[in-house]
């Protein structure tokens, strides 16, 4: 989860830069609305801590609890009972379901394995072939499962 983050403030800050008439708060709150509203924070993910945000963006923690604030009031994201800043779904009187955050790990992952591929020399292609090879895979073993319950 923390290679996600670190990978998501990243863009945030790319973001936010481009963005010179504004202040740093004003800036990171449009970048994470932008966020939630294309989905790239699927509902159920989790914010992480303004104090993490900070340090990663080099920016005062003041501004990211402003930018959260107006988000909050903005009903962008919603607050748990203990306090976690989560993305609520698109109907508030459903629950966000566990697979949203699930996706939010898988993408984490998957990006640890692309790098390691990088790492080893392949290419986005290789790296691509190389997943879909592996969902192929798991596509097979289910069916043989499948195969096995109905014997």
């Amino acid at each position: 989860m923390d290679d996600y983050w670190a990978t998501r403030t990243g863009r945030w800050r790319r973001k936010m830069l481009q963005q010179a008439t504004r202040s740093l708060g004003e800036r990171l709150y449009e970048v994470i609305r932008v966020d939630i509203e294309a989905g790239a924070l699927p509902a159920g993910a989790l914010l992480p801590p303004a104090q993490r945000v900070a340090q990663e963006l080099a920016l005062d923690a003041t501004d990211v609890r402003a930018a959260f604030a107006r988000l909050l009031a903005d009903g962008h994201i919603a607050q748990r009972k203990d306090g976690v800043l989560v993305i609520p779904g698109r109907d508030p009187d459903v629950a966000a379901s566990v697979g949203d955050a699930t996706q939010i790990r898988f993408e984490a992952a998957l990006l640890r394995a692309i790098r390691e591929a990088a790492a080893r020399g392949l290419d986005s292609s290789e790296a691509t072939g190389m997943f879909k090879a592996a969902v192929q895979r798991l596509r097979e073993m289910e069916r043989n499962r499948a195969n096995d319950h109905d014997d």
